[in-house]
């Protein structure tokens, strides 16, 4: 099976079809290994022992050296990088795995591209990514709308408060002057 090319963000999808009068589209990142593992864990906050296992799982593979260092590119940082965002995002390293894993056909003009069952079963997987995600943005947003109103009612908590312990009286503040309370 031949490898998937690396493509801005992480993807490993075939290569797009260019088009002469299309915008020139972003730079791929470089595949010119010159990351040491260590630069690459402390730029994505990774620990060196979760690159080494995603090395073993065969989701980067990082050059070598003579003397057997990893050497990770831009392109490898990529892939790293948006690995974590969807591990951050609770998706299974399998579901990952098979996101980046498709096999691969040339095409008539001899590029790699997916082959039909491999676009249906990454279909399938990047929808149930999505689904994940929607369901966890909406939770998200669920949660920044209830801690909006409790800031909101602390605020006006805060504001009692400072008003009470300025000196006004608890009519006052309730709009009750004819009632004395305190």
């Amino acid at each position: 099976m031949a490898a998937a090319t690396p493509y801005p963000g992480g993807s490993t999808l075939e290569a797009p079809v260019t088009d002469p009068a299309a915008p020139t589209p972003p730079p791929t990142p470089d595949d010119t290994p010159r990351h040491r593992v260590g630069e690459v864990a402390a730029r994505l906050g990774l620990t060196l022992r979760t690159l080494k296992y995603y090395e073993e799982l065969g989701l980067v593979t990082p050059q070598r050296t003579d003397s057997r260092y990893r050497l990770y590119s831009e392109a490898d940082v990529a892939r790293l990088e948006r690995i974590r965002r969807m591990r951050a995002l609770g998706l299974s390293l399998g579901t990952i795995g098979a996101t980046f894993t498709q096999p691969l056909e040339p095409d008539q003009d001899g590029r790699q591209v997916l082959t039909a069952g491999a676009l249906h079963a990454l279909h399938g997987d990047l929808s149930g990514q999505l689904d994940i995600l929607n369901t966890r943005i909406s939770a998200a947003e669920r949660e920044l709308k209830d801690a909006r109103a409790l800031r909101r009612d602390l605020q006006r908590d805060l504001e009692y408060v400072q008003k009470r312990l300025g000196g006004a009286r608890v009519g006052e503040l309730l709009g009750n002057s004819g009632q004395q309370q305190e």
